[in-house]
């Protein structure tokens, strides 16, 4: 590659670094989104450019301890000099940071990006309160959770999930010559044509199946393992105790449609689904949580309506509200 050639993916590396900021910070007026789109139709090249910041961003969650991040960091000033609003500095940062260990090949970050080399590999993550809905290159439809990171490797003989974080939802359009497989928390998985949830969170692994059947084992080859039918939940917790239960599967994936459903849950475990798609917290004045079960129906980051909920039905109210969290105590009545 020539200096000019280097220089010009340098170049658009920035620059791309910066429209991804841009974007992420939410503060793009109308005349800044048409630059944007005038930006990236210039050519494929600038495309490119912000796909592969889009998919470093996808890394800072996954291998942010990476030592191959410090030193990319002590690069960043002079790999990409530019002026940045304060609020602004941490979020360019670590996209930059990302990016400049990307650009320099480092071996531990390629593979998250690249992945398999004979397959079509996509990248997939949503923030806090997000929740989208994407069709893979084989058909099947995937609805992504609040908080979720994947990536997908369309190979020849199989279709692959990587479920690093959160909740997702799959549609598997059928095909019997190329099984579908979602791996995560070191479980895998495998199905044809099929609905069914996956999630992960803090290590625990559970799998609600809507239609058909799934096959559900150790990614290492042990002998733990079973075959799931519709209307079944598996849960492994952590400490790789397998435990299969019948459950409401509209219940249970009533998040697909942005509604949160409890039907005598804890109100621990229903704080849990609250914060899950609100930047703003629900917490318990020095952790003491009601001891209580939960009946209704909220619109996913309705966290108002949650806390009227509790209010008027004398489980809880409100002490204090700051940028971060909304403090709560049992109501003493």
């Amino acid at each position: 590659m020539n200096p000019e050639s280097l220089a010009d993916r340098d170049r658009l590396r920035s620059e791309a670094v910066r429209w991804y900021v841009e974007r992420l910070s939410g503060d793009m007026t109308l005349e800044d989104e048409h630059r944007f789109l005038d930006w990236l139709d210039r050519s494929p090249a600038h495309r490119k450019a912000y796909r592969t910041v889009d998919r470093a961003w996808l890394i800072t969650g996954m291998a942010k301890d990476d030592p191959a991040l410090s030193d990319s960091r002590a690069q960043l000033a002079s790999a990409a000099p530019m002026r940045v609003a304060p609020n602004r500095l941490r979020l360019f940062a670590t996209a930059a940071s990302i990016l400049l260990a990307v650009g320099i090949g480092s071996s531990a970050i390629a593979p998250y990006l690249v992945g398999d080399h004979d397959g079509q590999v996509q990248a997939f993550q949503t923030a806090t309160g997000q929740r989208t809905t994407i069709t893979l290159p084989d058909g099947s439809i995937v609805t992504l959770d609040s908080q979720t990171a994947m990536r997908f490797t369309d190979l020849a003989e199989e279709r692959r999930v990587e479920l690093f974080r959160g909740r997702a939802f799959f549609k598997v359009a059928h095909n019997p010559s190329r099984p579908f497989t979602v791996t995560a928390a070191g479980k895998r998985v495998r199905a044809i044509g099929t609905a069914f949830e996956v999630s992960v969170d803090r290590g625990e692994m559970a799998v609600v199946l809507a239609e058909g059947k799934v096959r559900v084992e150790e990614v290492q080859k042990t002998a733990n393992g079973t075959d799931m039918t519709a209307g079944r939940q598996l849960v492994v917790s952590p400490n790789r105790q397998w435990t299969v239960s019948t459950v409401d599967v509209k219940k249970e994936i009533g998040w697909t449609e942005g509604r949160l459903i409890f039907m005598r849950d804890p109100l621990a475990k229903a704080i849990e689904e609250v914060n899950r798609y609100s930047t703003r917290k629900l917490t318990f004045k020095d952790g003491q949580i009601p001891d209580k079960e939960i009946v209704g129906v909220f619109s996913a980051g309705d966290v108002e309506s949650f806390i009227t909920a509790l209010e008027l039905n004398g489980i809880a109210k409100r002490v204090s509200t700051t940028p971060d969290e909304i403090i709560m105590e049992k109501d003493g009545r």
